[in-house]
C-alpha cells in the first residue's frame, strides 16, 4: 500500500508547487500593434486633348488588277520584252500581238463593201431624182413611194450604214490583235509565248496590277469602330483624301522598319461571317515608291501594322494600363494618404496605356502599384512617379496592409 500512496503524494506535491510558482509570475507588458503604411507609387492626373488611335493589321493589295484575255483568235507573233513578271509597263503599251493578217484582209473587204454600198446609194439617189422629174413631166399629182423609188433609196442608205458598221468592226478586231496594258501597271504574270495559238474570247493571256495606289483592308471590331469616324456614306466617301482619317502604316520591325502614311477611303458594307469584323479600306499612294517619295517600297502582299486616326477628345486622361483594376476601376490616394477605389469610364485600351474620360479630376493621385491585398481606406506611403509611362517605372507588386 505504501508503494502506491507515496509516489502519488510526491506527484501531487510537485503539481501544487508548479501551480504556486505560475501564480506568482508577472504578465509581460502589452504593446499596441504598429501598422506600417504600404509603400506605393502614384501619378498625378492632368487632363489633355487627345486624338484616339486604333490599331489593326492587313495585307497590301493593288487597287486595280486586270486579267487580260484575247478578244480575237490567232497565233501569237510578238511578246513585249517588258512582258515579264515584275516588270513595269505604261498605259496603252502592247504586251502581246496576235497575227493580224486575217484581220487586215477583213478590213480591206469591209472597205470595198463600203465603197460598193456608197456607189449603190449614189445610183439610188440618181434614180429617185430621175423618177421625180419623170413624174412631174407626166403630170402625176400623187405618185406612190414606189414610183418615186423611195424604198430602193432607203435600202441603199441602210446598205451604206451596214457597210460602215462592218468596217468599224473589222478595224476593231484588227486593233484587238494588240493586247495592251489598260493602265500604268506592274506585270504579275504572262501565260502565252510566241507561237502559241489563242482562241477569241479565250482564257487569260496576262495579268497586271496598278502601281498608282494600294489597298489595305483593315479588320475592325465594333468597339474599335465606335472610336473612329470612318467614311461610310456616299457624301463622306466622295470627300477628298485630305479630309479623310489618316492611317500610319509600318512594314517590318525595329530600326529597319518602313513607314508610310495613307488614308481611310471607305468602310466595307458587310461583316465577316466568321470573325464578325468589318473592314476599313486604307489607300496608300505610290506603294512601290516609283515616284518622288522619301520612303522604301511597300510590295504587294506585304503584311503591315496600321494605326488609324480616330475621334478627337477635348478632355481625357492617359494612364498606364497597370493603374486599371478590373474593367472600370482605379485606386486613388486621398488627402490622408488612404487608398480608395473609384469607378471610371475607359474609352480605349491600347498597348500599355488606357484613356479615361469620366471619373477622374485634375490632380488626382492614381495608384500605380498592384496590391495583392486591398482594404478600402488602407493607409499608404505614396511616392510620386515623374514619368509613369517609362519602362520599369510601374508595376511593382506589394502585399497588403501591415507588410
Amino acid at each position: 500500500m505504501k508503494k502506491v500512496v507515496l509516489p502519488l503524494l510526491v506527484l501531487a506535491l510537485a503539481i501544487g508547487g508548479m501551480v504556486f510558482l505560475f501564480s506568482l509570475r508577472q504578465p509581460p507588458p502589452s504593446q499596441p500593434l504598429e501598422r506600417v503604411p504600404v509603400p506605393v507609387l502614384f501619378m498625378e492626373t492632368e487632363p489633355e486633348a487627345l486624338t484616339l488611335e486604333v490599331e489593326s493589321q492587313g495585307f497590301l493589295q493593288p487597287a486595280r488588277t486586270a486579267r487580260l484575255a484575247a478578244e480575237v483568235g490567232g497565233q501569237v507573233v510578238e511578246r513585249s520584252p517588258r512582258a515579264e513578271p515584275g516588270d513595269f509597263v505604261e498605259e496603252g503599251e502592247v504586251l502581246v500581238r496576235i497575227d493580224p493578217r486575217d484581220y487586215e484582209a477583213a478590213v480591206a473587204e469591209a472597205e470595198a463593201a463600203l465603197r460598193s454600198a456608197e456607189a449603190e446609194l449614189l445610183r439610188a439617189e440618181a434614180d429617185a431624182a430621175q423618177a421625180e422629174a419623170d413624174l412631174r413631166e407626166t403630170g402625176v399629182d400623187d405618185p406612190s413611194p414606189l414610183a418615186r423609188r423611195i424604198p430602193q433609196l432607203e435600202a441603199a442608205r441602210v446598205g451604206v450604214d451596214s457597210a460602215k458598221a462592218a468596217l468599224q468592226l473589222a478595224r476593231t478586231n484588227l486593233a484587238r490583235t494588240r493586247i495592251r496594258a489598260p493602265f500604268a501597271a506592274q506585270v504579275a504574270s504572262v501565260s502565252v509565248e510566241v507561237g502559241d495559238v489563242v482562241a477569241g474570247r479565250g482564257g487569260e493571256v496576262a495579268r497586271v496590277q496598278s502601281t498608282g495606289r494600294a489597298e489595305i483592308p483593315l479588320p475592325l471590331s465594333r468597339r474599335q469602330l465606335a472610336l473612329l469616324q470612318l467614311p461610310a456614306t456616299p457624301a463622306a466617301i466622295a470627300r477628298p483624301p485630305a479630309e479623310k482619317p489618316r492611317v500610319r502604316l509600318t512594314l517590318g520591325t525595329g530600326p529597319d522598319a518602313a513607314r508610310a502614311e495613307g488614308w481611310i477611303d471607305r468602310l466595307e458594307g458587310t461583316v465577316d461571317e466568321t470573325t464578325r469584323l468589318r473592314n476599313a479600306v486604307a489607300l496608300l499612294p505610290d506603294p512601290l515608291a516609283l515616284g518622288p517619295v522619301d520612303r522604301p517600297a511597300f510590295p504587294f502582299g506585304s503584311f503591315v501594322e496600321a494605326r488609324i486616326e480616330g475621334r478627337s477628345l477635348e478632355r481625357a486622361f492617359r494612364l498606364p494600363a497597370v493603374a486599371l483594376v478590373g474593367e472600370d476601376r482605379v485606386r486613388v490616394i486621398d488627402g490622408q494618404n488612404r487608398l480608395r477605389e473609384r469607378e471610371v469610364r475607359v474609352v480605349q485600351r491600347r498597348g500599355g496605356e488606357i484613356v479615361v474620360t469620366e471619373g477622374l479630376a485634375a490632380g488626382d493621385r492614381v495608384c500605380l502599384t498592384p496590391l495583392e491585398i486591398f482594404v478600402p481606406g488602407m493607409e499608404v506611403a505614396p511616392e510620386r512617379v515623374e514619368d509613369p509611362f517609362a519602362a520599369g517605372s510601374t508595376g511593382r507588386t506589394v502585399g497588403g496592409a501591415g507588410e
